[in-house]
C-alpha cells in the first residue's frame, strides 16, 4: 500500500478494538452503526455539499474521540486513498475552469477546478472518516452479523468472512518469507530489495492460489455452497 499505510498497521488497528476497554461507539449496536454509516455515505454522495461533508467529518471524528480511538489508527483510513484523492484533485484542477490560478510551465491550474477538487477530496475524507468510525469501534464478526440482519445475501457475507480470515494467514506467511529473505541479505540495497519483494509477492500469490484450491475442495467436501450453508468465522 502507498502513503505509508501497511497491512501491519491495519492489524494493529484491528487488535486495538479488542484490547482497549469499550467507550462511546464501542457500546452501540453494530446494526445501528452500520445503518448510520451507510446513510452518511449515501447522503455525502447524493447531496454533494461542502457544508454537509464538513459536518459529517466533524461528527465522525467526535465519535472517534468519544470512543477513545487512537488518532493514528483513524488517520490510516484517510491516508489509504490519499494517492487516488490527489490524482482526482489534480484532474479537476487541470481540466476544469476558465480562471487561471497558477501556471507551472505549460500547465495551468484553474480556480474553479481547484475548488471542485477540494470539494471532492473533502467528500472522500468524510466517507473514510465514517468508515473508520465503524471499523475501529466494531469487531468484524459483529459487522458480518449486522449485514446478515440487513438481509445481505449469505454468499456475500461468507466471502467477506473468508477474506477477513485469510488476511491474517497470508500476512503471517509474508512475514515468514520476509524474515527469511532478510536473514539472507535480500533487503540490502534498493534494487535488491525490490527484486526480493517481487519474489516474495509472486511466491505469496502462488501460495494463496494453492491454499484457495485446497480450502475450496475441503469446503465442497463438507457441503459448502449447497443450500446456502454458513461459512462464517
Amino acid at each position: 500500500m502507498s502513503s505509508g499505510l501497511s497491512l501491519s498497521d491495519f492489524l494493529v488497528s484491528e487488535h486495538g478494538i479488542y484490547s482497549r476497554p469499550p467507550h462511546g461507539l464501542d457500546k452501540w449496536d453494530a446494526r445501528l452503526k452500520l445503518g448510520l454509516c451507510t446513510g452518511a455515505i449515501l447522503a455525502n454522495v447524493l447531496l454533494p455539499n461542502i457544508s454537509l461533508s464538513l459536518a459529517l467529518v466533524l461528527v465522525a471524528w467526535l465519535g472517534l474521540a468519544f470512543s477513545r480511538v487512537a488518532p493514528r489508527q483513524a488517520a490510516l483510513f484517510i491516508v489509504a486513498p490519499l494517492w487516488a484523492t490527489v490524482m482526482v484533485m489534480l484532474g479537476f484542477s487541470l481540466g476544469f475552469g476558465t480562471q487561471v490560478l497558477y501556471h507551472l510551465g505549460p500547465i495551468s491550474f484553474y480556480r474553479e477546478g481547484v475548488a471542485l477538487g477540494l470539494a471532492a477530496a473533502l467528500r472522500v475524507v468524510a466517507e473514510m472518516s465514517w468508515t473508520a468510525a465503524l471499523m475501529l469501534t466494531t469487531p468484524f464478526t459483529d459487522i458480518l452479523a449486522a449485514l446478515r440482519w440487513y438481509k445481505i445475501p449469505a454468499v456475500v457475507t461468507d466471502v467477506l468472512a473468508a477474506m477477513y480470515r485469510y488476511i491474517f494467514v497470508l500476512f503471517d506467511e509474508y512475514k515468514s518469507m520476509a524474515a527469511a529473505a532478510k536473514a539472507r541479505g535480500g533487503f540490502k540495497g534498493y534494487r535488491r530489495s525490490l527484486a526480493t519483494l517481487g519474489l516474495i509477492l509472486a511466491q505469496g500469490f502462488l501460495r494463496a492460489l494453492d491454499r484457495a484450491e485446497r480450502v475450496d475442495m475441503a469446503m465442497r467436501v463438507r457441503g459448502a455452497g449447497a443450500g446456502g450453508k454458513d461459512l462464517s468465522l
